[in-house]
């Protein structure tokens, strides 16, 4: 009897002795992705636990959710803004009026070609755009040349533009206290040899005129040619 009971008492501590490895195995393994650590004990998953698991989940989704939002929104106000964003934008009535000195304008250039016998001068909405931004330059920055304010020519705005090209010419005008500007700028450049030189010119094939009226009223007019 007592030899079967120590044999008892020996195949239980063997078996508790196999048993404790296994037991301390488990201290570094990963259950379900959580991680059971030392002290704490592994439990089957219940109904609790996948609420838990659900409302942990709905939490990210909702946390992704945000940083994409804010990911968009630092994304645009980080945008890089072109020079045409920045300029400021033009009232419907100021705009109707500078298009419509720069019309009468170009229509006189091309009376005075046709006066002569040459071929009207085609509108260049590419130049256009180069023009008229150039007379308000002039206008609000208070200059007037040829070279703007940073050295650059015709030339080289026309090319910065990707406007290809052969010759060009650009003639400039500005007026104040006249009844019609555009007359007062056509007479000034029909009695400079070189401005009416530009005007006259039989091998040019397309023109634009860009205006602006500055705020005491000046008007300023650059007339791009091309060919």
């Amino acid at each position: 009897m007592r030899r079967v009971l120590r044999f008892s008492l020996s195949v239980i501590v063997a078996l508790v002795v196999l048993a404790l490895p296994l037991v301390e195995s488990a201290y570094s393994q990963q259950t379900g992705g959580v991680f059971v650590g030392r002290g704490r004990v592994a439990r089957t998953p219940n109904r609790d636990d996948r609420a838990n698991r659900d409302d942990r989940a709905n939490r990210d989704d909702r946390a992704n959710r945000d940083d994409r939002v804010n990911r968009n929104d630092r994304s645009s106000r980080e945008r890089v803004y072109t020079d045409d964003d920045l300029k400021p934008m033009i009232p419907d009535r100021r705009l109707r009026q500078i298009e419509s000195l720069e019309q009468q304008c170009l229509d006189e250039v091309n009376r005075h070609r046709e006066m002569r016998g040459l071929g009207r001068l085609e509108l260049s909405e590419g130049l256009l755009e180069i023009a008229r931004y150039y007379s308000r330059r002039m206008a609000e920055e208070k200059f007037f040349s040829h070279t703007d304010p940073e050295g650059r020519t015709v030339r080289q705005r026309v090319s910065a533009a990707g406007i290809k090209w052969r010759v060009l010419g650009e003639n400039l005008a500005y007026s104040n206290g006249y009844s019609n500007p555009v007359a007062a700028s056509m007479n000034g450049w029909m009695d400079s040899d070189g401005h009416r030189r530009n005007i006259l010119d039989p091998t040019y094939r397309e023109t634009a005129i860009g205006a602006w009226v500055s705020a005491d009223g000046t008007v300023y007019f650059t007339e791009i040619f091309l060919k």
